[in-house]
């Protein structure tokens, strides 16, 4: 009998949401056979069985929420009772190579540091107790930021695993330096807040509405952030699009601005270092970012979504096309792989699409920078010859990490985008 646990995915999830379950008690299964569908905040997977055998019972219902660790299904493969190895945590004794975790999304290659939290320097066997604690994503970030040893640490999660709060509170009442920071400011919030007068619904948050909220609040407790505006004449670059859509098409690619977008972006990282970083607080150094990953923001029906185009530098505009219709179909659709979604170094989002001309787009933490995009609209301007003409103007918002950027460097950075913008050959070179 093997008791099917739910594990992790990677990039250490935690829990996801049952969209699907596509056996029955009694059904017969054949190894990599979906069994159930499942929501995460990051991707919706279909998760296959390991084993032949049948289906003797299912421990969850469509809309249950479920942890890594539930036995939620039981298969009868002939064997004594055993938990399904891929869902099983590793030991302290295993090497940090990495293994395959087969039946849930293909073969994802995991590792202890993917679901253990990350073992702080010790001189004692507490690294090995260390490397059991279960902790989500964020509280792992903020056990690294705050310097809070996981070990002296009681979890409220599911599994006790630790949770945001419980590293807000342990640094809060911790007797040795902590370091200071915006994080250590967050209320913890221990009861509803919300006070009502009249009849509410109640709705419990979809997990990629949840990571949206957790990620948004660690950019805004932890980044000192600045917007910097500038519009554009992109009147060029427009007939520019035209003329090469015609191409495009005949290739079978849908040629948006975007494409475009982010080649400016790629190209002029490469002379502005400091926009394609990160800051290291434990360390307090600045790890400059020597690829060039553009993750774009989606707007899907389940959140909003922000898949990475790779190495964008190393593409021309065509590719790059093909790669944004490619993702932003699959995001939508919910078929994006893991990493797909991983190792952006800066992010564009366009709000232009929905009519938004201005914003302070919110920077994708631990990157330094982001940029939005609004709607293009033709404008009166005055020309070199003091000439009023129209012009098809577009208006950039760039938020910026203001204790790594400059304000004047985030102003170059945005000065050399309308450079490569109104002279869009410059983007073919």
């Amino acid at each position: 009998m093997l008791k099917f646990k739910f594990a992790d995915i990677g990039e250490g999830l935690t829990e996801g949401v049952v969209g699907e379950i596509n056996v029955k008690v009694g059904d017969k299964i054949k190894d990599g056979q979906t069994m159930f569908s499942v929501e995460t905040d990051k991707v919706n997977a279909e998760i296959p069985s390991p084993v032949d055998g049948t289906i003797t019972k299912i421990n969850m219902k469509v809309g249950d929420t479920i942890f890594v660790g539930d036995v939620v299904i039981e298969i009868d493969d002939g064997t004594v009772d055993s938990a399904s190895p891929s869902s099983e945590l590793p030991s302290a004794a295993q090497s940090a190579e990495e293994e395959k975790a087969a039946g849930v999304v293909g073969a994802v290659p995991i590792s202890n540091t993917v679901i253990a939290a990350r073992s702080l320097p010790t001189t004692n066997n507490s690294q090995t107790i260390n490397s059991k604690v279960l902790a989500t994503p964020v509280a792992r970030r903020m056990m690294s930021d705050l310097k809070v040893d996981l070990t002296k640490i009681q979890g409220t999660g599911p599994n006790g695993r630790i949770k945001k709060s419980d590293i807000q509170n342990a640094s809060q009442h911790s007797a040795g330096p902590v370091a200071a920071g915006p994080t250590m400011m967050m209320p913890n919030i221990t009861m509803s807040n919300i006070k009502t007068t009249g009849q509410v619904n109640r709705l419990p948050m979809s997990p990629i509405r949840k990571a949206i909220a957790k990620q948004m609040t660690l950019s805004k407790t932890v980044i000192p952030e600045t917007t910097l505006i500038k519009n554009v004449d992109v009147t060029k670059l427009i007939e520019l699009r035209s003329q090469l859509k015609q191409q495009a098409e005949k290739q079978g690619i849908k040629l948006t601005f975007m494409p475009f977008f982010i080649k400016a972006c790629a190209i002029a990282l490469q002379e502005f270092a400091m926009l394609n970083s990160s800051y290291d607080q434990q360390t307090e150094e600045v790890v400059y970012k020597q690829y060039y990953n553009i993750g774009m923001a989606v707007d899907t029906p389940r959140g909003l979504m922000v898949p990475v185009i790779k190495g964008a530098d190393q593409l021309h505009i065509l590719q790059i096309a093909h790669a944004v219709n490619d993702l932003a179909e699959r995001t939508r659709d919910g078929k994006l792989k893991m990493d797909e979604m991983s190792d952006g170094t800066f992010t564009i989002t366009n709000f232009g699409s929905v009519g938004v001309e201005i914003a302070t787009p919110v920077i994708n933490y631990p990157e330094a920078a982001i940029l939005g995009v609004g709607t293009i609209e033709k404008k009166p301007t005055v020309d070199k010859e003091n000439n009023i003409v129209i012009k098809s103007i577009l208006p950039l918002s760039l938020s910026i990490d203001h204790r790594l950027i400059d304000g004047a460097d985030g102003g170059r950075f945005l000065m050399r985008l309308n450079e490569l913008l109104e002279s869009p050959a410059l983007l073919l070179i």
